[in-house]
């Protein structure tokens, strides 16, 4: 399928009289997993918020399935089909798994292709994704573990049926171990066919289970291709993503 699910083009954002963003650009196609890649501070959560509405674009084009959403508030955005999985989570403390789930339970976006039945995204696919929340349903968000929390953030996003879903850190902070069950969640939303931006350090990782990376330096683009191109290429890394 070579739908374009969203497409910036020239992305310009500042945070007052500080410029961040000097025109980004990419596509993800429907069903591709995209990274955006590069050092913290190079503007890849800025470009996140400037897609999701949170902190508006000066210039540039977002289209999202061929509509320009860049004007829109970051609610209308969400009712669109784009879900955001944000840096620190941002669970509900005060509710239990299941309630931070069914909270948020809808079959889709208003707008756009309709998600199918039997691929929409309930709290028995949920669990199934994630066998530990079900385990821990009846406990509060509050008492949840980092990478606990991080699973119960992807599954209430993904309990949106998004057409586009967006993780912002997806593995910052976690223990190994639950690291490698975010990657396995990513490789098997992937086989599912969900559309998905990622942004990660683990470079090594990403290529493996990602289509198409974008590196973002400075605001700026500095490198754009498939997984084949960055994986023959480690001195690219080490140039703009490595430590």
């Amino acid at each position: 399928m070579n739908t374009q699910v969203i497409e910036v083009e020239d992305l310009q954002t500042a945070y007052g009289s500080s410029q961040v963003l000097f025109g980004i650009s990419f596509s993800i196609r429907a069903g591709e997993m995209h990274t955006l890649l590069g050092r913290n501070g190079m503007g890849k959560t800025t470009t996140v918020r400037s897609i999701f509405g949170l902190t508006p674009c000066r210039a540039g084009s977002v289209r999202y399935l061929g509509h320009r959403i860049e004007k829109l508030s970051p609610d209308r955005i969400g009712r669109l089909g784009i879900a955001l999985v944000p840096e620190g989570r941002q669970i509900f403390p005060n509710l239990s798994v299941r309630e931070n789930l069914v909270a948020f339970a809808r079959p889709g976006p208003r707008t756009g292709p309709a998600v199918a039945a039997d691929k929409r995204w309930t709290l028995e696919r949920i669990y199934a994704l994630f066998p530990r929340l079900r385990e821990r349903e009846k406990n509060m968000g509050n008492q949840l573990s980092g990478g606990e929390q991080q699973m119960l953030a992807i599954g209430r996003a993904l309990m949106t049926n998004p057409h586009l879903l967006i993780l912002d850190e997806a593995t910052e902070g976690l223990a190994p171990l639950i690291r490698e069950e975010i990657w396995s969640c990513l490789q098997q939303l992937r086989a599912a066919g969900q559309t998905v931006l990622v942004i990660d350090k683990y470079v090594e990782r990403l290529i493996r289970i990602a289509d198409r990376h974008t590196i973002v330096e400075r605001g700026r683009v500095a490198w754009q291709g498939p997984s084949a191109a960055l994986s023959a290429d480690p001195q690219l890394w080490q140039r703009y993503v490595g430590v």
